[in-house]
């Protein structure tokens, strides 16, 4: 409970657990392990603990917009 305490006084900048990125992306963990199979966002392993740096979730939005725009305009030009 202490570590989810932690993780939401998280400020701008700050890296990212797994469990911040989720709550800051409004995924579930399992929806996390899941994309990270196929494209999840880039990770640092520091000490046994897995950071996600801001830049990378940012790149990481930028991807899936990206892909989310292609979508569309495949179906509009169908």
């Amino acid at each position: 409970m202490a570590f989810r305490q932690r993780s939401r006084q998280r400020k701008p900048g700050d890296a990212h657990t797994i469990l911040s990125f989720c709550e800051s992306n409004a995924i579930s963990e399992s929806k996390y392990y899941d994309l990270k199979r196929k494209k999840g966002p880039r990770e640092i392993e520091i000490g046994g603990r897995v950071i996600i740096t801001p830049e990378a979730e940012l790149d990481w939005r930028r991807e899936r917009e990206a892909e989310t725009a292609a979508k569309r305009q495949e179906r509009a030009a169908a």
